[in-house]
């Protein structure tokens, strides 16, 4: 399984906090200048996606409490916790993209059935 590559701690994170992969990215982007505000339109332009996706993205990853919002810009909250724990998901998400991804993916796919939950059991 390809998951088996994501540690524990950060596919918790992810699981917690990252919806999509424009807020993985988003987040990173935000992570690697904390002292610098950003605009919807200018995370859109460097993450390469929509402003409407990349205005979602944005908003989820403030709810999630990973980013500030003030006077339409973005910065990072950066708790001791939070700068830590982004630092190691950049780390996971350079060496492990598709990984990552697919940890992300399973999330908005949901627990996959089995054959119980099918109503497939043999032993019938």
């Amino acid at each position: 399984m390809a998951t088996q590559y994501v540690p524990g701690d950060i596919r918790d994170f992810i699981l917690k906090h990252i919806a999509s992969v424009a807020q993985i990215e988003a987040l990173l982007l935000i992570w690697s200048n904390p002292e610098k505000r950003c605009s919807v339109s200018k995370v859109a332009a460097r993450i390469y996606a929509g402003e409407t996706e990349t205005a979602k993205a944005l908003e989820g990853l403030c709810a999630n409490g990973l980013l500030v919002r003030k006077d339409d810009v973005f910065g990072l909250n950066a708790s001791e916790e939070n700068v830590e724990m982004i630092g190691r998901l950049k780390e996971a998400y350079a060496r492990n993209l598709i990984p990552v991804t697919d940890v992300i993916h399973g999330k908005s796919r949901g627990p996959r059935p089995t054959a119980e939950t099918r109503g497939l059991r043999r032993d019938r």
